[in-house]
């Protein structure tokens, strides 16, 4: 493995490790001062500009470099978390412009970094660096919410800052998480300016691999994040205790690390993504049915040993797709923002329609019974991937 991409993955553990640290239990701060329905219009917003910055990014990149643009978008993720600490139970009064924080941050960090992923990377032994570098980030993302829950659960014990002085202090160390890679950015090396215009992603002639790709991103983005956030909620309100909570998170990627280890061998048979297919499904719907401690503790076991084989194929597939462009990197970037319209706009849909949703009725009754109709979308998923000559 090359410095460059150790230095990849570096950066990408710390960046998920601070997201993780932080991650649920923002999804659980806004939901604890408010509803179902506040935390939903937040990620709904956040997506929104997430995407629109990425998109921008076609143009920004020609301005600057990626890694100046993962710079500053550190910075706006860092002033995020400060302002969640200064404002702490009131920041549900201010869920746009801390939207717009978060939607500007992500969107330029992984326009910055996913340019630098495909040209430092090695082609031919991607599935071994996708598979290294989910399993250094799931024993990453296991331990931080265990840390953060504990954090949330000594702060609690505290009288200093009132009720929400242990989210206060988790907020505040995740932004000096942020400024710290600030300075660990600069060991990216710099890097040709892309050949981008608009009008490629309109014009460009799209192959049957690539209608595929879109396809399998779409369904994706229709579930990913929209689950998490609606399963993470749903897990605390069994669990009733950010200690817990952590614990549960800290199992499944636990458990992730090592499913990523191992289908890092297997997936050189390609039907082994269908682990990953079944894992989310059986997970989901076992969930559905036990809404209860055994319910999050199968959950956690099926889907966090399974998901990295769906997940690390996903990955491998796209890049593939990419290689067999025969053009330099420079005049693929059209390829990259029309992926990630094609995962963003749906992202952005669920959210919309999770909140019309919750319109309906009891919201934590309609968001359990939202979990039956999940495991269509990984379903679809392998059956799109089946299609795949790869």
């Amino acid at each position: 493995m090359s410095t460059d991409e150790r230095n990849l993955i570096i950066l990408q553990a710390m960046d998920y490790f601070a997201g993780s640290l932080a991650g649920i239990f923002v999804t659980v701060f806004f939901f604890s001062n408010s509803d179902f329905k506040t935390t939903a219009r937040f990620n709904f917003w956040m997506l929104v500009f997430l995407l629109f910055f990425y998109v921008l990014s076609g143009w920004t990149l020609k301005k600057i470099s990626s890694a100046l643009l993962i710079r500053i978008s550190l910075v706006a993720g860092a002033l995020f978390y400060l302002l969640m600490f200064i404002l702490r139970g009131k920041s549900v009064i201010y869920i746009f412009p801390l939207a717009f924080l978060m939607g500007f941050s992500t969107g330029n960090y992984w326009a910055g970094y996913n340019l630098n992923q495909y040209i430092l990377t090695n082609k031919e032994t991607r599935v071994k660096y996708f598979g290294l570098v989910t399993g250094i980030i799931n024993i990453l993302q296991a331990i931080a919410p265990a840390i953060g829950g504990a954090i949330v659960l000594l702060g609690k014990s505290t009288s200093f800052m009132g009720n929400d002085a242990g989210y206060a202090w988790l907020f505040f160390i995740v932004f000096l998480i942020n400024v710290l890679m600030i300075v660990f950015v600069g060991r990216l090396p710099s890097h040709e300016i892309p050949s981008f215009s608009y009008r490629h992603i309109l014009d460009h002639k799209r192959s049957r691999e690539w209608k595929l790709v879109l396809s399998q991103q779409a369904l994706l983005g229709l579930y990913d994040v929209s689950s998490g956030v609606v399963i993470g909620i749903l897990v605390y309100l069994i669990v009733k205790n950010e200690f817990l909570l952590g614990g549960s998170q800290f199992l499944g990627f636990l458990l992730g690390a090592l499913g990523s280890i191992i289908s890092v061998r297997l997936l050189k048979k390609k039907l082994f993504y269908w682990v990953g297919v079944l894992g989310l499904i059986c997970g989901t719907v076992l969930f559905a049915l036990w809404q209860n401690p055994i319910g999050v503790l199968t959950f956690v076991i099926i889907t966090g040993f399974t998901a990295p084989f769906l997940n690390n194929w996903l990955s491998t597939v796209y890049f593939h797709a990419l290689d067999n462009v025969k053009v330099s990197w420079r005049e693929k970037y059209h390829f990259m923002l029309e992926r990630d319209i094609a995962l963003g706009v749906p992202r952005i849909l669920s959210f919309l329609l999770l909140f019309i949703f919750l319109q309906m009725g009891n919201q934590v009754k309609l968001a359990r019974i939202s979990l039956y109709f999940l495991p269509l979308l990984p379903l679809g998923i392998g059956l799109l991937l089946r299609e795949n000559k790869q």
